[in-house]
């Protein structure tokens, strides 16, 4: 187990947008993160968790650089997790990592979210076009009127 602490910079920071908020309590004393194994012994991180009042999402736990609001385990741990799960079956990367099947599924839930919150899906988007369905091309069995799907054109 390793003590760490939050750099100053960034400590009283909201754990869910990341702004600067002023501090509300101690919380529930110190809290651990799982981390990746150092070779065959498990490795985790303990740290103070004082909790925020953040304007927009109210009392949270304050924000820590090596971990994801709401996880117990280490961002690097949750990567490599969601890594071999593409890689791997699921019940190798639990055998691998030595967790639960349903933290698998909560770490791919949780990577997946950040990965999608990080990038704009739209942006490379240049056309959108629909094909609409109408009554006479109904009647006539045109076959473009069985299509309702929307169709996007990346640029």
């Amino acid at each position: 187990m390793a003590a760490v602490r939050v750099p100053r910079w960034e400590a009283g920071r909201c754990g869910v947008c990341r702004r600067r908020c002023s501090g509300y309590d101690p919380g529930e004393g110190r809290r651990r993160w799982r981390a990746l194994d150092l070779e065959t012994c498990p490795t985790y991180l303990e740290a103070a968790a004082p909790r925020v009042r953040c304007a927009v999402h109210g009392v949270v736990d304050a924000a820590v650089p090596w971990a994801r609001h709401g996880a117990a385990h280490t961002r690097d741990f949750d990567d490599t997790a969601a890594w071999l799960v593409t890689h791997t079956a699921k019940s190798t990367t639990v055998q691998l990592l030595r967790v639960a099947w349903r933290t698998v599924g909560a770490i791919v839930t949780r990577v997946s979210t950040d990965a999608q919150a990080q990038q704009d899906r739209y942006a490379h988007l240049r056309r959108i076009s629909l094909i609409s369905k109408t009554w006479r091309a109904q009647r006539d069995l045109n076959p473009r009127s069985q299509i309702r799907s929307l169709v996007l054109y990346p640029g």
